[in-house]
């Protein structure tokens, strides 16, 4: 059997990345701000709640602790340069918008503006907020969620340049998935 080596506790949190990337977006007093956000986790079904962790330094945080809703907007390999602009420039210094070159749009039920480049755009507003470690737990309930049709129909299809969801590895290091699975039932285990 090969050797393993240890590595650090932090390095646990690149092992179970990568997820899909997403763009935050948020709004306060008109000002609209985006930021990358791949720290995220499904929390409940009934109701769709999904958690999404911000460290208080960020612009994102407060406007997320300011108004109690974001949007999650989903990418794909063909914005990666904007997603890591958006997670390597504070919105403090400028737009974030113009500054990654994207497109704001309207949301339908929120304030927070979508990233119009998007596949897909889930609508949240902020339920409750707890401090873990270095970084505070936004848990939100899914108000409204939109997808392109040729990206998703109820799984990612990841065959079509619309479904090449963009999964961070780390600091400017970015993935997409290849090829989809299917388990066939039929199938002997071995």
């Amino acid at each position: 059997m090969p050797t393993k080596r240890r590595l650090e506790s932090r390095d646990a949190l690149r092992l179970l990345a990568p997820g899909p990337v997403t763009l935050l977006s948020t709004m306060y007093r008109d000002q609209p701000n985006a930021m990358t956000a791949s720290w995220l986790l499904p929390l409940g079904f009934d109701p769709a709640l999904i958690g999404v962790a911000i460290h208080p330094s960020r612009l994102s945080h407060e406007f997320v602790g300011k108004t109690e809703q974001f949007v999650l907007n989903i990418p794909t390999a063909d914005l990666m340069t904007a997603v890591h602009t958006c997670g390597t420039v504070s919105g403090n210094e400028g737009d974030k918008f113009a500054a990654a070159g994207l497109t704001p749009a309207e949301a339908t039920e929120i304030e927070a503006p979508w990233v119009a480049d998007c596949v897909a755009h889930i609508e949240c507003g902020v339920v409750d907020r707890q401090s873990w470690g270095d970084h505070d737990l936004f848990v939100a309930r899914v108000l409204v969620v939109h997808a392109l049709d040729e990206a998703f129909d109820g799984f990612w299809n990841v065959e079509t340049d619309a479904g090449q969801l963009l999964h961070h590895l780390g600091a400017d290091r970015y993935a997409g998935l290849g090829r989809a699975y299917r388990v066939n039932p039929e199938e002997e285990p071995n």
